[in-house]
């Protein structure tokens, strides 16, 4: 009579072992996609790195060029710069010659003109003027007018500004009343006066802006020297 011997320990045991044996097939699968996406990632990198270097360097040129065409703007300017600068200087040493060659307002054309602007109810007693210094040397020289006199009343003086102000040969904002006071009625006069202190300043145009008034005032040796010049097309 025969027996069967069926040994269940050995058959799990061999089953196991072909468990274990399969294992590192499923290992090497898994090394091969994760190499396959690692090579995947550098290239995405590498890529990445190639574009972003090559657009650094189009920056870099693109910078350079600008700066470039800065510099040349910057010494350009600076050139204009420059001889703007030559010009002024030569415009200024042009001012000078002319205020030497056609000189001041004549002390007689002012002097004509405050005696024609003074009514007969106003009395000037002195004049006095002084000179004032120049702001540049090119600027127009002006001198300062004192007027001391009598009016009749505060209304003949206060005309009498309004007069002073509007002359061409003097500067209006610079006109002004310094003093004034009322002298009372005597027995020898029996009227009031007002005795008053005036202070104007000369024009800061020059006199060929002038030119019809101070030919008006009879000042023709500088009408003819200011006309001289326009001929030679110095001055306009």
């Amino acid at each position: 009579m025969y027996t069967l011997d069926i040994n269940f320990l050995n058959d799990r045991a061999a089953a196991e072992a072909q468990g274990v044996e399969r294992q590192p097939i499923a290992d090497s699968q898994f090394l091969i996609y994760g190499g396959a996406v690692a090579v995947v990632a550098l290239a995405l990198v590498g890529g990445a790195f190639f574009f972003l270097n090559s657009a650094n360097e189009g920056i870099q040129q693109e910078l350079a060029t600008l700066t470039a065409k800065e510099t040349s703007l910057n010494g350009k300017i600076k050139s204009l710069e420059d001889q703007e600068k030559q010009l002024q200087a030569i415009q200024d040493r042009t001012n000078q010659i002319l205020n030497l060659f056609v000189g001041n307002l004549p002390v007689s054309a002012i002097a004509d003109d405050l005696r024609k602007r003074t009514p007969l109810t106003v009395q000037i007693k002195s004049i006095t003027q002084q000179a004032v210094t120049a702001a540049t040397p090119q600027a127009t020289s002006q001198s300062t007018i004192t007027l001391d006199g009598t009016a009749t009343n505060y209304n003949e003086l206060n005309d009498y500004i309004l007069l002073l102000k509007a002359s061409p040969l003097l500067d209006s904002d610079k006109t002004k009343l310094v003093s004034s006071t009322l002298q009372p009625a005597t027995a020898d006069k029996n009227f009031t006066l007002v005795n008053f202190q005036l202070q104007a300043t000369t024009t800061s145009k020059s006199p060929a802006e002038l030119l019809p008034q101070l030919q008006k005032l009879g000042a023709d040796g500088l009408v003819a020297r200011v006309n001289l010049l326009r001929q030679k097309g110095v001055i306009k």
